[in-house]
């Protein structure tokens, strides 16, 4: 279910193997993500009305990462959330990733999956799936099912005036956490966080983030109107 917190200031938040190759459509293993029906609305849902991109890594029985790089599909792609692969036989730990960050996600372990702060970037809405695989001699296929990590906080402001120089809304908070643990779907790094956004006709902002350590605890959080000049309002 999604997480969807409203608030003003203050809120409570809820196998070493040999190599494989993908994303070629011959493999012994093949992969299927889709995602739980989260709007109830519509008869159907996709991967791709949901997370522009998907990362995709393994690691083997002894912690070791199967792809040297991350192996990354985007929602343009005609295979998007399907995967085949060659992988020898052994134990494996599946971790996908989807998201719409401009970066890929860094998926350092079954346990830590961070996303690296670029200009203008933010956390967006973002999906996991975390599970492990036995590969014997023969061929298999995999259908998997990928659930949101993130808690969504938005504000709505219904001031009737606004200054006309207002141009950013600066959002700072702590509580929350930008990497979060695949194996327990919270996050796991405590920092303060800060998020810029362009001033809006809607006067609304919000702000995706993994809750930090527990399924809920508190956000503080600081808004500041700042001008084209960046000078608080």
């Amino acid at each position: 279910m999604k997480k969807i917190l409203f608030l003003c200031a203050i809120c409570t938040i809820f196998a070493s193997c040999e190599k494989p190759v993908l994303p070629e459509d011959e493999g012994n293993v093949t992969f299927n993500f889709d995602i739980t029906n989260q709007d109830i609305t519509r008869a159907t849902v996709t991967l791709g009305d949901y997370f522009e991109k998907m990362n995709l890594q393994l690691f083997d029985a002894d912690g070791n990462k199967v792809f040297e790089q991350v192996k990354t599909q985007t929602r343009e792609d005609a295979n998007f959330g399907h995967v085949s692969c060659m992988l020898s036989e052994g134990s494996y730990t599946v971790v996908a990733v989807g998201h719409s960050s401009i970066r890929s996600a860094t998926i350092k372990s079954p346990f830590m999956v961070q996303f690296t702060a670029s200009d203008g970037e933010k956390l967006t809405d973002t999906f996991c799936y975390c599970g492990q695989i036995e590969v014997g001699e023969n061929e298999q296929h995999h259908d998997f099912v990928m659930n949101r990590m993130t808690a969504l906080v938005q504000f709505h402001f219904t001031d009737l005036e606004v200054p006309a120089s207002f141009a950013y809304m600066v959002i700072e908070y702590t509580g929350g956490s930008a990497n979060f643990n695949p194996t327990t779907s919270l996050g796991c790094t405590k920092s303060t966080q800060s998020e810029q956004r362009q001033a809006n006709d809607q006067q609304l902002y919000q702000v995706y983030t993994f809750p930090y350590m527990a399924v809920q605890g508190t956000l503080k959080m600081t808004l500041s109107a700042l001008d084209a000049d960046q000078n608080v309002l």
